[in-house]
């Protein structure tokens, strides 16, 4: 029986998807029928997840699942501004020596690796957004997936882009995913996965 582990933040958790829990959750209901149960989705996402997190925790989740497949969605938190100029949550230097460390420790659990980015916010709702004084900055976002999307091609590691998938009106609060938002992450994932073989 194949294992995927997938950790992230609070939209790889689910976040506002009223109908099924989110891409992942959707990504379980979908493998559990294509395999007749011989594929468990682990969602170990969690809310404010960031790559500095992710690395504290993930190795004894992933191998008391016994892991075959290791997936990270993350990036936004990491690339947020604390207040209008800055600074980002993490800096951008320890986001990159962070994801180089989840790498070398991932390669000891499983060959199959892959790196989600984070997708687009809509700026009108998220600068600030509206339970704290921080900014998610579209501009923001794509440098810090340029960095995971260039770590990972020095890695040979599958890196799959989200961003500019969404239009606002999948963005109720501006930064999460809603049920029409993770439908269409969940068939960016469902393919990019099918098509390397993975479910």
């Amino acid at each position: 029986m194949k294992s995927i582990c997938i950790f992230g933040n609070s939209t790889a958790w689910g976040a506002w998807d009223m109908e099924k829990g989110g891409w992942v959750n959707r990504l379980w209901f979908y493998t559990g029928k294509k395999t007749n149960g011989e594929c468990n989705i682990y969602n170990l996402s969690i809310f404010g997840g960031t790559i500095e997190k992710i690395l504290k925790r993930f190795e004894s989740e992933a191998k008391t699942r016994k892991a075959d497949v290791l997936i990270f969605q993350s990036g936004g938190n990491d690339s947020f501004l604390k207040g209008k100029n800055g600074p980002n949550k993490v800096p951008i230097d320890q986001f990159k020596k962070n994801l180089e460390e989840i790498i070398q420790k991932a390669k000891n659990i499983t060959p199959d690796i892959i790196f989600i980015g984070f997708n687009n916010v809509d700026e009108t709702k998220t600068m600030p957004v509206s339970w704290e004084n921080i900014y998610y900055v579209n501009a923001e976002i794509q440098k810090y997936s340029a960095v995971m999307k260039g770590v990972c091609k020095e890695n040979n590691i599958p890196y799959l882009n989200v961003f500019g998938i969404l239009n606002n009106n999948d963005l109720d609060d501006g930064l999460h995913p809603n049920t029409a938002g993770h439908k269409k992450i969940f068939n960016k994932v469902k393919s990019f996965l099918e098509k390397n073989k993975w479910i």
